[in-house]
């Protein structure tokens, strides 16, 4: 990172019989010059470099738009939209790509490609995970003044490392899953081998961007994976890969988060400044707490459910985590700023922002979802889903819990408080072990899983919030 350029400034002090003026500047360095016979010292000021991360409003200018041009100035706002748009692209793709499968595949072979995807994106919480580690050290890294290219050495050899690891473990958990699930093409699992270190990869790069607050870059690394996923979807499918073209797309998208971007000034050797381990328990327990909810479901009903019923609840899922990828910013955002934060009052304003901002934002989706499910699901995923509308806005009101769940997680790492991972470490095993003992129908899966990601926002929510107010307490007697 470079600092700014110096700004200065400069005015002739010129003084005459008939008094001081000021006036243009007379001379090209300091000190004293004649103009028409008037003698004037030119005097320079040097206004330091504006400090990294100056998340200060620029004063916005008179007119009718000024409130809106200083809103958007608002670099919280900047970097919250930006993300929106990488997350929303991102998100999207994998939405675009299974309606479009959705729509050409029998409810059955879209069931079998669906769960195929969740089997890849329960491996791509690598990616979470490696993200979460990765943005916590940069962000203190440059608070501390550093620059943050001189973490990525680090990050990318320990991302090859997880990755790698990890894919040596899928081996043999492919021919487990292969035989449980009785697939019809368990060759497709292969994929996942190759997943795994593309996603630890693709996590670093994440990280290492948001810890930076470099959302520009990370948007456009997510614009890569969704636009990837659904290009290489829409021609597998018109070459009739059936059920194996989006899980393809998947690790195509993947594979292109994982080279941008580039760094070509990092150093070759590992960086004095790495401090700490890029993961540990707590990042792991909460950075995959979302993305394991985020799939798993699917997972689940695969085993529970007929293979029609696990079809249509596969379209109620991805319709239902619309409302997570629509407020996923807002914890994206505020990560690297509790991480880099001096004081608990700061941490504790910052929770409360996003607490708010979430709050209005799951409003406006629960009203959608309940005044609109039906229309919306006919027209995303077609007619054969629409029996599942009347639990969509129940699905919704355990996806806004989620959302509750992930903010606060979020700040537990962030805060580097440890009691936080208590809820996900012991709950959300517990939880799936619930959801894999559901009865065979949808309309008692639904609301299983819904009750569950409520009780555990709020189980997070009485652990994160006392120890907020109460390290304030305690800053404002010390």
């Amino acid at each position: 990172m470079t600092a700014s350029p110096v700004g200065r400034w400069r005015a002739s002090a010129c003084r005459s019989s008939f008094g001081a003026y000021f006036t243009k500047q007379a001379a090209s360095v300091g000190g004293q010059s004649r103009v028409g016979g008037v003698q004037c010292r030119t005097i320079t000021a040097v206004t330091p470099p504006p400090a990294p991360h100056d998340d200060r409003i620029a004063p916005a200018t008179e007119g009718p738009s000024a409130p809106v041009r200083g809103f958007l100035g608002n670099p919280v706002i900047q970097q919250n939209l930006l993300y929106l748009v990488g997350i929303g692209v991102s998100g999207f793709g994998i939405l675009i790509a299974q309606s479009y499968a959705a729509h050409h595949l029998t409810a059955v072979e879209n069931g079998e490609s669906t769960f195929l995807v969740a089997v890849l994106n329960l491996l791509y919480t690598t990616a979470f995970v490696v993200a979460a580690g990765a943005a916590r050290e940069v962000a203190a890294t440059v608070s501390r003044g550093i620059p943050a290219i001189e973490r990525w050495t680090d990050l990318k050899r320990s991302a090859w490392s997880i990755g790698l690891t990890l894919a040596a473990i899928m081996i043999p958990v492919d021919f487990l899953l292969a035989f449980l699930l009785h697939l019809p093409h368990p060759a497709v699992l292969a994929a996942t081998v190759i997943a795994c270190p593309l996603a630890a990869v693709a996590g670093a790069q994440r990280g290492y961007l948001q810890g930076g607050r470099d959302f520009r870059r990370l948007a456009v690394n997510l614009v890569l994976y969704g636009g990837s996923v659904v290009v290489v979807a829409v021609v597998l499918l018109h070459l009739h890969l059936g059920a194996a073209a989006v899980p393809i797309a998947t690790v195509c998208g993947a594979a292109s988060s994982a080279v941008y971007p580039r760094h070509p000034g990092a150093h070759r050797n590992p960086s004095s400044a790495n401090a700490g381990h890029l993961i540990d328990y707590t990042v792991v327990a909460g950075a995959a707490t979302a993305p394991l909810f985020g799939n798993v479901d699917v997972v689940a009903a695969r085993h529970v459910l007929p293979a029609g019923g696990a079809g249509l609840y596969s379209g109620l899922s991805v319709m239902g985590k619309i409302i997570f990828y629509g407020t996923s910013s807002l914890s994206a955002v505020m990560y690297p700023r509790i991480a880099a934060a001096a004081t608990a009052s700061a941490r504790r304003k910052l929770l409360l922002q996003a607490l708010a901002a979430l709050t209005a934002v799951d409003a406006v989706g629960l009203l959608a979802y309940g005044l609109l499910a039906h229309r919306l699901i006919k027209f995303v995923l077609g007619p054969q889903y629409h029996r599942d509308a009347a639990l969509l806005p129940i699905f919704a009101v355990g996806i806004v819990a989620l959302t509750y769940l992930n903010l606060f997680v979020y700040y537990g790492m962030g805060a580097r408080v440890r009691h936080f991972a208590l809820v996900p470490a012991i709950g959300v095993p517990a939880v799936i072990a619930w959801l894999f003992a559901s009865p065979p129908a949808v309309s008692d899966f639904v609301p299983r899983i819904a009750s569950a990601l409520v009780l555990l926002a709020v189980l997070e929510a009485v652990l994160i919030l006392p120890s907020v107010f109460r390290s304030e307490n305690h800053a404002s007697r010390a």
